[in-house]
């Protein structure tokens, strides 16, 4: 028998001979492990981010589950494409060249294990950061670092036994390197021209899988939604992956030439001019004259649907000559971690409203509202100048630039002094420089309070909210005294991880059962728990003892109060509740306290669902008299088309007393009483033009200079 060329080279391998990778296990192992080690770290997601895994299993049908798999195996091949190029490629080839060498098999044993390791601990930290927030990495994760995003990973400490989590990532990375070098290295021997078609072949297969068309869809920036539960899209997509997204979504503020088109078709609008037809304002062209035919290139006046758009955003409210001759002050408080969950639970055996209790069925209480956004500085910027962006637009430079629809800037136009005023220290995302961009004459932070008030106490962020809300009175004093009218904006930080508050705050202790299935048995997370309610309750009675002095002041009949909570709290998360519901985990009050005299004559929705959007809107109209402003809301109060009738969660999730629906997914829940169909399509429609109109004039903002406020005449 003729022994073959493969033979030969077998016959020839020495055992003594060292033994070398085969790219094409390599490859094939590398692909396997990862995948199953992100699938561990998947299910541990599932498991553990959910109130009732089983039940999440049982209604999730088994053709999602299977797209599920396979998008999962999709991404983490794309990742190993990855890795096995620019890491695991080069290190094989190194091996090759230099078997004989110690040094160089035990960097190739270590690259492997790093591999590992860093993928299997970034997939670890962004569970913490799932599991604080309620949303994986996105591109805030690569702003100006002293921000929420360091106080998740200080929180994610205490919410996991690290320790042990650190240990099983290692152990399952040694466990992944062994069954890879295992299946992996081959007794040397001489190479054929076979093997370098195997090269040639492998390479280019990894290049197609990293760079080609496959790909480009899984990179594409619509994303990929495979399940109707938002969870399980939040753990499709590998750690590594996402946070390549996240930072070529965070770059593109350099480039943004284009940024606002891709805003559009993020939503699905080719062109501004679909947009505009979506939401009927295309023959509203300031440049179309009366009766002149309006389209998009006929003869005549061209149709400029950008245009178009800008003037969609701007709105007017009444004139009205008492607002003219009697400016009411106006104070808005955004409030650190103040979820409406917490305050559901309020009760005489637990009564976590603390001083608010009493105030708030006294005035406007929308018991039916949710966040715009998950963190603290997305929902600022969202409040103060209406961003619809998926990136941060305040602070992605280091030289901010101011914006027309800035919140401050209506009440600037109309004579008022406006101020911020945050508990914080002003580096905090340079926020004295940004404010000041966005039309407030003054900001006021954590030195200026303790000037004031030199035994004012401090907490981990900032001062206590007490000392805030009394720095906030005494402005309204002075202003009134000089009969200057006033807007703050307030932004809170007691209520924040670790959760420290004064010594004389409420000290309870409080049943650790309400809003959870237990009381800990281990003591430490019971005090943990604890200090969270008291910082919860100890926000509560500074917001409700500082509406106290206002209510028994003489400004109290000429100053409007709004206060939100930023996101959910951070106590009730849902891996400790029995159960939150879709609306739970975004639920945030809104509280308005109205004098008599500025009340509006048309009915409060008190019974729709609302969310910050509208806030801004309705002070407008309650305090500024033919004032023209951009908002993408509407007034809570008077009458409202029932498809405007609604509210947006996290930019996707839509309520209202229709039902629900994901505005990504498409998924659709209607109420089985009272619930139509039809209207909850309409305002869906209406909600994904409204948030491609935000998106898309914010862009625009960053691509222009600001144009005059008043350009709605």
């Amino acid at each position: 028998m003729t022994r073959t060329s493969a033979d030969i080279a077998a016959a020839t391998a020495s055992p003594a001979d060292p033994r070398l990778p085969c790219l094409l296990r390599l490859c094939a192992a590398v692909m396997l492990a990862t995948w199953l080690g992100n699938l561990l770290i998947r299910g541990f997601g599932v498991m553990t981010l959910t109130p009732d895994a089983h039940y999440v299993a049982v209604t999730t049908s088994a053709h999602e589950w299977m797209l599920w798999l396979w998008y999962g195996i999709r991404y983490d091949v794309l990742l190993s494409s990855w890795g096995m190029l620019v890491w695991l490629l080069p290190l094989a080839m190194g091996r090759a060249m230099f078997a004989s060498t110690p040094a160089m098999r035990a960097t190739f044993v270590g690259g492997v294990v790093l591999w590992f390791v860093t993928v299997n601990a970034v997939g670890l930290v962004e569970h913490f950061y799932l599991r604080y927030f309620g949303v994986p990495f996105g591109p805030q994760i690569f702003s100006i670092y002293d921000d929420d995003v360091g106080v998740a990973m200080d929180a994610a400490a205490h919410l996991l036994p690290v320790g042990a989590a650190l240990l099983c990532v290692l152990g399952l990375a040694l466990m992944q390197t062994w069954c890879t070098l295992r299946l992996t290295l081959i007794p040397q021997r001489r190479a054929t021209w076979r093997d370098a078609i195997v090269q040639i072949a492998v390479i280019t297969m990894l290049w197609v899988a990293a760079c080609g068309e496959p790909a480009a869809r899984l990179t594409a920036q619509e994303g990929v939604s495979v399940a109707r539960r938002p969870l399980l899209d939040d753990l499709l997509v590998n750690t590594p992956v996402r946070l390549y997204l996240a930072l070529r979504q965070s770059r593109e503020a350099t480039g943004r030439a284009e940024s606002p088109n891709r805003a559009l078709k993020s939503h699905g609008f080719e062109n501004a001019a679909a947009l505009a037809r979506a939401l009927r304002v295309e023959g509203q062209s300031d440049k179309a004259d009366e009766g002149d035919e309006v389209n998009d290139g006929g003869e005549g006046h061209a149709y400029d649907s950008t245009a178009v758009l800008q003037r969609a955003a701007w709105h007017r409210t009444a004139p009205n000559a008492m607002l003219v001759a009697h400016p009411p002050h106006v104070v808005f408080g955004l409030m650190e971690g103040w979820g409406g969950y917490g305050l559901s639970l309020d009760a005489d055996g637990f009564p976590i409203a603390g001083a608010m209790r009493r105030h708030l069925d006294a005035g406007w209480w929308f018991r039916h509202a949710v966040a715009a956004r998950s963190d603290t500085i997305s929902t600022l910027e969202h409040l103060l100048i209406n961003s619809g962006s998926q990136s941060l637009m305040l602070t992605d430079s280091a030289v901010p630039m101011p914006f027309t629809c800035a919140a401050a800037g209506p009440f600037r136009q109309k004579g008022y002094r406006t101020v911020f005023v945050y508990g914080g220290p002003r580096t905090w995302r340079h926020i004295d420089r940004v404010m000041r961009q966005q039309g407030f004459d003054d900001v006021i932070t954590q030195a200026d309070i303790v000037a004031r008030y030199p035994r004012a106490d401090t907490g981990t962020y900032g001062v206590y909210d007490g000392y805030l809300w009394r720095y906030v009175h005494d402005m309204l004093e002075e202003a009134d005294a000089r009969g200057q009218p006033l807007f703050v904006f307030a932004l809170t930080m007691s209520n924040h991880w670790p959760f420290n508050v004064p010594d004389d705050a409420a000290t309870g202790p409080f049943d650790l059962t309400k809003g959870w299935r237990a009381s800990p048995a281990n003591a430490v997370e019971r005090d943990e728990r604890q200090r969270g309610v008291r910082a919860y309750r100890y926000a509560m009675d500074a917001l409700g003892d500082f509406i106290d002095r206002l209510k028994y002041s003489p400004m109290s009949s000429r100053t409007i109060l709004v206060a939100t909570g930023d996101h959910r709290a951070p106590q009730w998360r849902d891996f400790d509740n029995v159960s939150l519901s879709p609306f739970e985990r975004y639920h945030v009050p809104i509280y308005f306290r109205v004098p008599r005299a500025h009340q509006p004559m048309g009915p409060v929705r008190l019974d729709d669902f609302v969310g910050h959007r509208d806030i801004f809107p309705t002070l407008y109209h309650l305090a500024l008299s033919d004032a023209p402003y951009v908002g993408f809301g509407e007034p809570l109060f008077g009458v409202v088309p029932i498809a405007r009738r609604y509210a947006v969660a996290q930019q996707r999730y839509l309520f209202s007393t229709q039902g629900a629906q994901d505005l990504r997914s498409g998924v659709r829940y209607t109420h089985v009483e009272g619930g139509d169909a039809d209207v909850l399509g309409q305002q869906a429609a209406d909600a994904n033009a409204s948030l491609a109109l935000s998106e898309w004039f914010g862009e625009m903002q960053r691509l222009t200079k600001p144009a005059p406020a008043a350009s709605k005449e």
